[in-house]
């Protein structure tokens, strides 16, 4: 019997008898033209052969790289997000394994022979690739310093864009790699018909035999590139059925990737709309964050033991919302395993099966047990709002509820006395119209909209003060704090309210004797000092004139002496009273001690605060004092120099004034130099 091999064999003998017979009866120049097209014919098919090899090894090198690019930016969204520092390590090890793929099959795909156009888009791949280590070295440096939402806010809006913008470079060189391989296969196609054309003119037995010869490799050539076509094809209806599967899928059921130690990896839509969490809330948490308490651990470790060795796991499960409900859910989970037999991440599909179990739940139970059930619970929630109305009707603090629109719908005594509305004046208002018009109360309109309409937490927690209206015009002062509830799937706010009325006047009045001389009301040494300290570093800083004016009264020692401290004491009061009415709003007035006072001309240099100081000596002499007569004083003038500070001024002025007393009092008298 004949095997395959030897009837191959066979036929190849025979080929060749054909072949030496014609190219024994051709002439010598047929049977170089032969040989030559022989030669082009075997270089076309070796060419094809490397061609295959060439581009096949290029793409797959380039699947390599997208796949180590899309498993690195996972690796830096776990490196960005998670807290432990050991899997934060572990993370950063894995993703500079993964750079090291990439880099490997990059510099494989550089030795290879790619046209221009390829070379051109792996170099930009480069520079961009360049680019991207810097920005995800720096997301691993911030998560590394424990800066996360700094390295999240990176790794968002700089690293993952331009990782897909890399990433799509490495499509485009796929993309041109296939439209390549084409445009290569159909030149060498060309290529073998010209060989066949040259054959039929060198003779027609040389050329038959080229043609024959042509024929079988270009039915090989045909089939190859049938085989690459049909299996792109497979591979794009491939992907288009997972993709319908997938969008079917998230319909129904929902879906939940993690890896080998239950840490959430992926998560569909479905998911965190039946959980109540966010896709923020559950990535790298574990899944034990929607453990119900309803399973004994003995459930949970048959669970972990099928599917740690390998086995699909089946069965009902009850899982906890955010908000604290329950659900059960129908699941399989799968285990994807490695080249080794383990698994590296665990795949669950779950359908929610709550309202089945709700309707078990409620055809186990009988009628009385379920009426029993709503009587105690309506009992229950009739005491408890008794309790409540009992709480807030004695409390000391106003006690108000707001609803989604931020309209009034409860109120008790206390918000009443605060505010001095009843409560049924108040029904259905709108908060934010019983506050003041000042910047501090638009703000804070604003501010809780938002907080209404989204429950932002920029409130909760903190305590805040307000100047709001009384109903009788006047204003009080309140301290407010906030919290929420949700009722109905909508946020209403409950707002603690403190009447802090007196305690605001106390501070003010406080602050107005820190700063003030009880006795003439100008402003004492220490706001002096502020306000000088302040206006140097301003004139400083902007380059603008300032002066300083000190004076004090003649012989005032002989007032007190003569006619006694008190009615010192009131002269002093009626000049502090003609100085404050001859100065500006932004002059500072304040008295140094005793006889001695002093003003802080801002935007006014020597001659200016000469003229002011003069139009204040001609004022004060001109003042009638009724107990003491007339009055003088001597004034002593400083204009700010950049080499002073506020002791160096104020001695300055200081100098000045006593010149002005040597020279006989009742003058002004400038700091070097006099007027």
């Amino acid at each position: 019997m004949k095997t395959p091999a030897s009837a191959g064999n066979n036929a190849i003998l025979r080929s060749g008898r054909i072949v030496r017979v014609g190219f024994i009866a051709a002439m010598v120049l047929i049977v170089g033209i032969s040989l030559f097209a022989v030669f082009a014919l075997r270089q076309a098919s070796g060419a094809l052969d490397q061609l295959v090899y060439n581009e096949q090894l290029a793409m797959e090198l380039q699947f390599r790289m997208l796949q180590a690019a899309r498993e690195r930016s996972v690796e830096l969204y776990y490196v960005a997000t998670i807290e432990d520092p050991f899997e934060i390590d572990a993370h950063v090890l894995h993703f500079g394994e993964l750079g090291g793929r990439f880099g490997s099959a990059r510099n494989k795909l550089m030795q290879l022979d790619l046209d221009a156009k390829s070379r051109s888009l792996l170099e930009k791949q480069g520079r961009e690739a360049a680019v991207i280590i810097g920005l995800m070295d720096e997301v691993i440096s911030l998560a590394l310093q424990g800066r996360r939402d700094e390295a999240i806010s990176l790794l968002v809006n700089q690293a993952i864009p331009a990782q897909e913008a890399m990433m799509a470079t490495i499509n485009a060189m796929l993309e041109r790699q296939i439209g390549a391989s084409h445009r290569k296969a159909e030149a060498l196609q060309r290529q073998q018909g010209l060989s066949a054309w040259l054959l039929v003119v060198a003779g027609l037995a040389a050329a038959l035999l080229a043609v024959l010869i042509a024929r079988h490799v270009r039915q090989g050539m045909g089939a190859l590139l049938g085989e690459i076509s049909a299996a792109v094809q497979n591979l794009q209806e491939a992907n288009r059925q997972l993709e319908y599967q997938k969008l079917a899928l998230d319909q129904h059921d929902i879906l939940a990737i993690t890896d080998v130690y239950g840490d959430i990896t992926y998560v569909n839509d479905k998911f965190c709309e039946t959980s109540q969490h966010n896709r923020e809330e559950l990535i790298g948490r574990n899944h034990r964050v929607l453990k119900s308490g309803l399973h004994p651990d003995s459930f949970y470790r048959e669970l972990w033991d099928t599917v740690t060795h390998g086995r699909v796991w089946k069965g009902e499960m009850c899982n906890r919302r955010k908000d604290g409900s329950l659900y059960w859910v129908a699941t399989t989970i799968v285990p994807f395993l490695d080249d080794v037999g383990l698994p590296y991440q665990y795949v669950s599909v779950r359908t929610d099966i709550t309202d089945i179990k709700q309707a078990q739940e409620v055809l186990l139970r009988g009628r009385e047990e379920l009426e029993r059930l709503v009587q105690e619970r309506t009992v229950e929630l009739a005491e408890r709002e008794e309790m409540l109305r009992s709480i807030t009707r004695y409390a000391h603090d106003g006690v108000i509820m707001l609803d989604p629109a931020g309209r009034i719908t409860f109120w008790n005594p206390a918000a009443e006395n605060i505010f001095g509305y009843a409560e049924a004046e108040v029904q259905g208002r709108d908060l934010r119209q019983m506050l003041t018009s000042d910047a501090q109360a638009g703000g804070f309109r604003d501010d809780f909209e938002a907080f209404l309409q989204s429950g932002a937490d920029a409130f909760l927690g903190k305590t805040f003060e307000l100047a709001a209206s009384r109903k009788e015009g006047g204003e009080v002062f309140v301290e407010i704090s906030l919290s929420l509830v949700k009722v109905k799937g909508n946020w209403h706010a409950v707002g603690i309210v403190r009447d802090i009325t007196a305690r605001k006047r106390a501070e003010r009045h406080l602050e107005f004797l820190a700063m003030t001389d009880p006795l003439t009301g100008a402003a004492n040494r220490r706001r002096f000092d502020e306000a000088l300290h302040a206006e140097i570093a301003r004139s400083r800083h902007y380059a603008g004139p300032l002066s300083l004016i000190i004076f004090d009264i003649d012989h005032f020692k002989q007032v007190n002496d003569r006619l006694g401290h008190p009615v010192g004491d009131r002269a002093l009061t009626q000049l502090a009273q003609r100085v404050s009415a001859n100065i500006r709003e932004t002059d500072v007035f304040a008295r140094l001690g005793g006889e001695e006072f002093a003003i802080l001309v801002s935007g006014c240099d020597a001659d200016c605060a000469c003229r002011f100081a003069e139009k204040l000596r001609c004022a004060i002499e001109q003042q009638a004092f009724p107990e003491v007569g007339t009055l003088t004083c001597s004034f002593g003038v400083a204009e700010y120099r950049k080499t002073d500070d506020e002791k160096a001024l104020v001695k300055r002025a200081d100098e000045a004034l006593y010149r002005a007393k040597g020279a006989g009092r009742n003058r002004v008298v400038v700091a070097d130099g006099a007027a």
